[in-house]
């Protein structure tokens, strides 16, 4: 419960209609972008239609402007690559219209995220039957990432090697040791743990969480 905070709707008036009920429900008031200029601070939430041109936009904008607010995206039909783009923006939801209300209600009955967010790295159905390197992704909220899986589990770690900058990834895998092909670093991927030098720390590793059929990268 979020009493007395806002839900921001943008674009596609019904929607905002919709949430109404929702908000009386939890002690909220939904605006619109109509309503003039709005505190960040006291979002609860940030609706976006995606048929907006400028919906991408907007959702890169009010993650850095409303941090800890949810992000919520919504379309009126399935469509992939629009779909992913707004995960890739920092949204916490992204939904069919039709299911949107009673979604955004359990992300607000669960109450502040306390920062963390999923960002998608590939889909679950893709991950089967490979072992090792798995995927690697440049472009991610923490920079770039390799994933990996080794003994039935998967494991997320940072994929520039911190002696040189070298791409870990593009090095030999051994069991759960890559080498770096910069200088010779080891590291075990599982923990991100330096086995051998010259690098003379460990690779970041990363949460991920299987969600939504992705698995996806947790971060702050």
């Amino acid at each position: 419960m979020q009493s007395g905070r806002l839900i921001l709707v943008l674009g596609d008036g019904p929607v905002a209609g919709k949430l109404s009920v929702l908000a009386r429900e939890m002690g909220l008031t939904v605006r619109t972008e109509e309503d003039g200029q709005l505190s960040p601070s006291d979002l609860a939430a940030v609706v976006v239609d995606l048929a907006r041109p400028s919906a991408l936009d907007e959702l890169g904008s009010w993650r850095q402007r409303a941090p800890e607010a949810l992000l919520v995206a919504h379309l009126a039909t399935p469509r992939r690559e629009l779909w992913e783009a707004a995960e890739r923006a920092g949204c916490d939801l992204v939904t069919n219209r039709g299911a949107l209300v009673a979604r955004l209600r359990g992300l607000l009955s669960a109450g502040p995220t306390g920062g963390r967010r999923l960002f998608p790295l590939m889909d679950v159905a893709d991950v089967a039957g490979r072992l090792g390197l798995v995927r690697r992704v440049q472009e991610t909220p923490v920079g770039p990432v390799a994933l990996y899986q080794v003994d039935g589990r998967l494991s997320c770690v940072g994929d520039i090697c911190p002696h040189a900058g070298a791409t870990v990834s593009e090095g030999e895998l051994d069991g759960a040791v890559v080498t770096c092909p910069g200088h010779g670093s080891r590291f075990d991927v599982s923990t991100g743990e330096r086995v051998r030098g010259p690098a003379d720390c460990e690779l970041q590793r990363f949460e991920v969480v299987v969600s939504e059929g992705r698995v996806q990268l947790v971060w702050t």
